[in-house]
């Protein structure tokens, strides 16, 4: 047995060392949709200043309190443009590796929110927009798989690997119209019972992930008009769930308009740490800094929630070029520019 182990690992040394080996540098961009799987729910903040214990990240939704209506809304932070830069090395012309930084920043997402405030009658409503993006850098190593035979100018491909967001951010942009709130002050607006409101109030919330893995792969066609240089266009996708580490409100701005005068003041500070930072943890205790599990919470230290997860699969397309670097290439290269 240890021979014919020891036999198949000498063919494979062999077969990965035969025929041209060279590195390479890709560079790509393109564009990604959600692809196959659009039926994920998307995050994003709740803006219902009346129940203070609830703040943080939920399922984003078309909300409408007065016609008792409840649209969840579907996406991928996934989607929109991207750009990759990769190094590779390719053992012969069939198999190599490859590991590529990507940057993409996704489509906007928004909804619209109609919230009944309590305690009025006839009802008062809250109008809520929401638009929520995401930018990612990410690390993306991976097996390439070649069928460039000797000689072929055009050849498919493909690639198989790993997908690890290391940078990034959710950035989740609320605009809250309170004008509607007819026969209340806009000084009682902005009090904590309201959650700190103006006539119109501009609330941002950003939120970062923690450690998440997915896998990548790519399909494609590249045409290699000189030794050292290779077009292509591949189709690529991902899939992906990038779990949170914490949110915080980075601007809570409301704008009051009161006997012809406009005053915009920033309520982050009044607000306290609690309703402002969020730190998100896999299980929730009565030891946990959260008012709904621990009645002696500290409204002085973030708020601990779950931890939410949000979709960053996507299904597109990538064109580009790929540069191969060899003593070999480079040699050809050179006797052409001499000719």
């Amino acid at each position: 047995m240890k021979k014919y182990t020891l036999l198949s690992t000498l063919l494979f040394v062999a077969f990965i060392s035969s025929h041209a080996q060279e590195f390479t540098v890709r560079l790509a961009g393109g564009y990604a949709g959600p692809g196959f799987q659009n039926n994920e729910n998307v995050l994003g903040p709740k803006v219902d200043p009346a129940t203070p214990t609830t703040d943080g990240l939920v399922n984003l939704a078309n909300i409408n309190d007065s016609a008792h209506t409840y649209k969840p809304v579907h996406g991928s932070y996934g989607t929109g443009g991207n750009v990759t830069l990769a190094v590779g090395y390719m053992f012969n012309n069939y198999i190599g590796i490859d590991v590529g930084v990507g940057y993409g920043h996704s489509n906007d997402i928004s909804c619209n929110q109609v919230r009944e405030q309590p305690g009025f009658s006839p009802p008062v409503f809250l109008y809520a927009n929401i638009n929520s993006f995401s930018y990612a850098v990410t690390l993306t190593p991976a097996i390439v798989v070649s069928g460039a035979k000797t000689g072929w100018k055009v050849y498919p491909y493909g690639r198989l690997g790993l997908v690890l967001p290391v940078a990034g951010k959710l950035t989740d942009n609320v605009t809250i119209d309170a004008n509607t709130l007819s026969g209340i002050s806009p000084v009682s607006l902005n009090q904590d019972r309201y959650g700190w409101l103006g006539n119109y109030t501009h609330v941002t919330l950003v939120t970062e992930g923690t450690l998440s893995l997915g896998i990548s792969g790519a399909v494609g066609v590249a045409y290699r008009p000189l030794p050292f240089l290779s077009v292509f266009a591949e189709l690529n996708g991902q899939y992906l769930q990038v779990r949170g580490k914490s949110s915080t409100i980075t601007k809570w701005d409301a704008t009051i308009i009161q006997n012809g005068t406009t005053t915009t003041v920033s309520d982050l500070a009044a607000r306290g740490t609690y309703r402002t930072q969020f730190s998100y943890v896999d299980q929730l205790s009565p030891q946990s800094n959260n008012a709904a599990y621990n009645a002696n919470y500290n409204p002085n230290q973030p708020k601990q929630d779950l931890r939410p997860t949000s979709p960053g699969s996507n299904l597109g397309f990538n064109v580009g070029v790929t540069f191969f670097l060899s003593k070999k290439t480079l040699k050809k290269q050179d006797k052409d520019i001499k000719k």
